[in-house]
């Protein structure tokens, strides 16, 4: 596409300023990045790793020019499509191919998932300039402001031409993750820095000169709280009009003003609604205290205190995590920062309402939240490592309490489920766990527990957890398929069985040929009934073939088949994984029946090898017998409540052994066969009971119980707790109204 000439000189200026910039930094990558390989080379005790390590630190060793060149390619690419239709840049969207699964797509994800948490946490720690630098490119684009993900010199297009450049040196994973660590490390840490030359440098080229930014104060939500309780500094941005040199530039000006936002880049008309169910939320939580108060009288606190700042709150909790150790539950840290408070003021003081309800609420929260967890899994330890930001977050950003699409609720609810009281053992995948980890691990990162970093950390899970989840879905649409498989078969091999025994019908077959015809015969008709069905003309040939076989084998006359006769037999062996040898030897034995001139010894080497071989849906045969069992009138109804859910649904399974519980995936069952397919939540079928009648006879004695939906443990919590104020708040309301 072709440029105006201002625009192209403008986008020259900011990839020559770009470039000036990155190669320094990129050389110094590759630097850091050989010196901790060779670190990891002397320690490798794995001759093959060592031999990998090396191999990727001779590949590093005079690539910085080459390297440089790559992702400056890719940079000039993006800035030359600034005009074409914008596409997602999210790199764990790439991750994935268009079809199929392998081991290779497991470390593309990971690849993709550590890219997009870097792009990510570079976009939240530098919104501003990207905010404004979007606006500039707009005007060159002639279009809409750029958001950082389509921004050309944005965090998500610095990783897209990391990607490339680490394609051209055709490194190893690990020695890729490993560069991917140093870049963010040393390129990212110096990206605020060239955000501001590559503003002023579009600045100095007549692009949105006058373009700034107005911190705003945000008026208290609630009456009388303090300074503390106004939210951090929003930005409105406010732009001149276009001056002539942009004019002139054959683009586009970005809109006369924007609308103020607060600190979580939401429109600040939409704060009124969301402090209003807050307010709600604490209407409940007085409405407790209150019954609480007189259930418990004499307690009141009747001094009055100073009240603490939100500031002095947020900074006594921030130096409470930063001395590390164990704080006890929320009590505890509530008392701690009292107590710290009023020795540094030299008097009493206590939190503002809204402070004082937001911790209350958060602790109301938690305290419902681990009695969903089990003490010591994985999940329990992260939640808890959780419970410091969570509660900064909470008590600057009420929406956590209002909101379940914020994204530290919803991080919180990921990261709960690994914790859930009936989560597996086989459901920990070792992956997840990582998503999950890498996550906590950004919110740690930050000691302000800011909104910016919940955001960046919750993207890079989500991501994480999406691919995860399609890879769990086509791992459960295998095994459906395979159960599905298992029972055509199972349902072929019976009735090839009850032809046989209706053909054979209480004749006086020896037993050498009965065998033959139960176990070998049985598979060749099964395998007829799942090619063609009983309408097919080679079912109907076989099945007369069988009539034969019976019929010679029953008559004590000698006679010989016709060779032609044998050598169909023989073929139709061959196609159920017979060898030559072997269906030959049991074709003339089916053919010729009792005139067949074998010695002992012939016969039982045969049979020996049909009992040592797998019959085909045997296993199923069996399933599908039991299946006919009687039923009482509990067990019959809790069938035909199982039968409803054919398409799938979650179960609780419950072992009075132990007193526990394990949620499954009811993912398949068959009325016709009696047969049902239990998966764990990574879509791998699990031992039990997958019969339809062992299900049902589980339910109807409370061994079983469906699943309505599949809530995670922290929705569940907020949802318990929210019923319990409520039910308590209608007591309450309740003895007033007797009262009067």
């Amino acid at each position: 596409m072709t440029l105006p000439r201002r625009v192209r000189r403008a986008l020259e200026n900011q990839l020559q300023t770009a470039n000036a910039d990155l190669n320094r930094q990129l050389q110094v990558v590759l630097q850091e990045t050989g010196l901790e390989l060779g670190r990891q080379a002397e320690h490798a005790s794995d001759h093959n790793v060592q031999a990998s390590l090396f191999e990727s630190i001779r590949k590093l060793r005079g690539a910085e020019a080459g390297f440089s060149d790559q992702f400056a390619r890719s940079l000039e690419a993006t800035l030359a499509a600034l005009r074409a239709p914008r596409v997602s840049r999210r790199l764990e969207e790439l991750a994935l191919p268009a079809q199929g699964l392998s081991l290779v797509e497991d470390v593309e994800m990971d690849e993709g998932a550590v890219l997009g948490s870097i792009a990510a946490r570079g976009d939240s720690r530098n919104s501003l300039a990207l905010q404004l630098m979007g606006y500039r490119f707009g005007v060159l684009a002639g279009g809409p402001a750029f958001d950082a993900e389509h921004l050309p010199l944005g965090p998500h297009a610095l990783c897209h031409a990391l990607r490339s450049a680490c394609d051209w040196l055709m490194l190893s994973m690990d020695a890729r993750l490993l560069l991917y660590r140093q870049f963010e490390k040393v390129a990212m840490a110096h990206y605020p820095a060239l955000l501001e030359t590559l503003n002023a440098r579009l600045v100095g080229d007549g692009i949105l000169p006058h373009l700034s930014f107005v911190p705003v104060r945000m008026r208290a939500a609630t009456p009388g709280i303090g300074r503390g309780s106004e939210s951090a500094a929003a930005v409105a941005t406010r732009s001149a009009p276009t001056p002539p040199a942009a004019a002139a530039a054959d683009a586009s000006p970005p809109p006369a003003s924007i609308p103020p936002v607060d600190g979580a880049g939401a429109p600040r008309t939409a704060d009124a609604p969301r402090e209003s169910a807050f307010a709600t939320l604490q209407g409940l939580l007085a409405r407790r205290r209150k019954l609480l108060a007189k259930l418990r009288p004499g307690g009141a606190e009747e001094r009055v205190r100073e009240p603490l700042s939100r500031d002095e709150v947020l900074a006594s909790l921030r130096r409470l995590r930063g001395n590390g150790g164990k704080h006890g539950n929320l009590a505890d840290i509530r008392q701690t920062l009292l107590a710290q408070a009023r020795q540094m003021h030299g008097h009493g003081v206590t939190l503002t309402d809204a402070d004082g309800d937001g911790f209350e609420l958060f602790s109301l929260f938690l305290a419902q939240l681990q009695r969903e967890l089990r003490a010591g899994s994985p999940g329990h330890a992260l939640v808890d490592s959780l419970k410091l930001p969570l509660l900064q977050l909470a008590l600057r950003d009420h929406r956590f309490f209002t909101d379940a699409a914020h994204p530290a609720r919803m991080l919180l609810d990921a990261v709960s489920l690994a914790g859930a009281r009936w989560l597996g053992e086989d459901d920990l995948d070792p992956q997840w766990l990582g998503l999950l980890q890498r996550a906590v691990g950004t919110v740690h990162e930050d000691p302000e527990a800011g909104n910016d970093t919940f955001v960046a950390a919750n993207h890079a899970l989500q991501g994480g957890l999406q691919a995860a989840a399609r890879k769990n879905e086509m791992s459960e649409r295998r095994q459906v398929e395979a159960a599905r498989g298992r029972e055509k078969l199972g349902l072929a091999r019976q009735r090839a069985t009850n032809e046989i025994q209706r053909l054979v019908a209480g004749r006086p077959l020896p037993r050498f040929h009965l065998i033959l015809l139960e176990q070998a015969w049985a598979d060749v008709l099964s395998l007829a009934l799942l090619r063609g069905g009983e309408d097919s003309d080679g079912w109907r040939d076989l099945r007369e073939a069988t009539a034969a076989i019976v019929e010679a084998s029953a008559t004590p006359i000698q006679s010989t088949r016709d060779p032609a006769f044998v050598a169909k037999l023989q073929d139709a062996l061959g196609q159920v994984g017979y060898h030559a040898e072997d269906a030959g030897a049991i074709a003339r034995q089916l053919a010729n029946g009792r005139t067949e001139d074998a010695d002992l010894a012939s016969r039982t080497e045969l049979i020996v090898q049909l009992r040592a071989r797998a019959r085909l849906g045997e296993e199923n045969v069996a399933r599908t017998a039991v299946a006919q069992a009687p039923h009482n009138p509990a067990e019959q109804a809790a069938h035909a409540t199982l039968a409803i859910h054919a398409d799938g649904c979650w179960v609780d399974l419950f072992d009075p052994a132990d007193d526990s519980v394990v949620r499954r995936r009811l993912a398949w069952l068959s009325p016709r066969s009696g047969q049902a397919l239990l998966l764990n939540r990574r879509g791998l079928r699990v031992a039990g009971d997958e019969s339809l009648d062992g299900l049902a006879r589980k339910l109807a004695n409370s061994r079983l119980q469906l699943v309505e939906s599949d809530i995670h443990p922290a929705e569940l919590a907020w949802q318990a707790t929210m019923a319990n104020l409520s039910r308590i708040a209608g007591d309450a309301t309740q003895e007033t109204a007797h009262g009067r």
